[in-house]
């Protein structure tokens, strides 16, 4: 090889370990900010009540479709929802099948 080939090819060599580097770093940032979200999920998880009985459920639906400006939205997607209903239950049985 030529002293100028060896030249180009070290220097090419250098710039590849840089951007390595670079992205190593890059990643490990990356990493630490997606272990610091997780634990902030974490904790408004466990903020949350462990469970709901179905009367409060019920019960705050009907109290937030009470209070909605669009009731008459709400009212319509509910029923087109329900009316998706059997439909998506005959499709969960048949999978359920094969």
């Amino acid at each position: 090889m030529l002293p100028t080939d060896l030249d180009a090819l070290q220097a090419e060599n250098a710039g590849l370990r840089r951007r390595v580097e670079l992205a190593e770093a890059e990643l490990a940032r990356l990493r630490t900010e997606a272990l610091e979200r997780r634990s902030e999920v974490r904790s408004l998880a466990e903020a949350f009540p462990a469970a709901m009985s179905r009367h409060a459920l019920l019960t705050g639906m009907l109290r937030d479709v009470r209070h909605h400006p669009d009731k008459r939205g709400v009212v319509l997607r509910t029923i087109r929802k329900l009316g998706r209903a059997p439909r998506k239950a005959a499709r969960l049985v048949r999978q359920r099948l094969r």
